[in-house]
């Protein structure tokens, strides 16, 4: 079961679905700007104690069926409609002087965490992507303004991570054995050039979704 806690901004015991965090997505109808985004699937009594905290961004739901064809019945939260909460941060900001479209400073962006073997978190936000129906926690923070009470992506903390498999980049070799991982070219373009490469994989793990999109309720 889910748990909100209002006091530590966190919501624990959730799956998480369709991250963008180590490479943020466009916003929806931009091709410019972009957030970080995920979706996290929580029990109905988290849903509602969500949706009266903060009635602008209510959680959403997707009939079971749906679910169960999409992700399979292993990953749903009882046998009824499956609920889910959408957090994001923008990842860009306007600057003041020029109106030029920035990257936020890396201290800004939200990160992603798991345990190490000493107990502490190790940061995977730029090493690690994050499977849909891997299980951890979801930390926010709360912004208010003359619109109401919103609440925004701060971080992840993975307890059970749901490795993203290789594209067909490695699949293809699967008829002479498992591949454990492509060797990188060491002449390979800059790191901006193989980041485009990272980016993609994380977009592939799953199609891009949207509360906007006809599968959500």
């Amino acid at each position: 079961m889910s748990q909100l806690n209002l006091e530590t901004q966190t919501i624990e015991g959730v799956k998480f679905y369709y991250t963008k965090i180590k490479s943020p997505a466009f916003k929806y109808q931009s091709q410019t700007e972009k957030e970080f985004v995920v979706d996290v699937q929580v029990d109905k009594t988290t849903a509602k104690a969500w949706n009266k905290a903060f009635p602008k961004s209510k959680s959403k739901e997707m009939d079971y069926e749906d679910f169960v064809e999409k992700f399979g019945a292993e990953n749903a939260v009882g046998d009824e409609e499956q609920y889910f909460i959408k957090l994001k941060k923008p990842a860009n900001y306007k600057d003041k002087e020029t109106g030029e479209l920035k990257e936020i400073p890396d201290q800004y962006r939200p990160r992603v965490f798991i345990d190490d073997e000493n107990g502490e978190l190790e940061d995977i936000t730029f090493t690690t992507l994050v499977g849909n129906g891997s299980v951890g926690t979801v930390q926010y923070e709360v912004m208010e303004n003359s619109f109401g009470t919103f609440a925004k992506l701060l971080a992840l903390k993975v307890d059970e991570l749901v490795v993203v498999e290789q594209g067909d980049s490695a699949g293809k070799f699967n008829v002479l054995g498992k591949v454990k991982k492509l060797a990188e070219n060491p002449d390979a373009k800059p790191k901006q050039e193989s980041d485009k490469s990272s980016q993609s994989q994380e977009a592939s793990q799953s199609k891009e979704a949207s509360v906007d999109d006809d599968e959500w309720v």
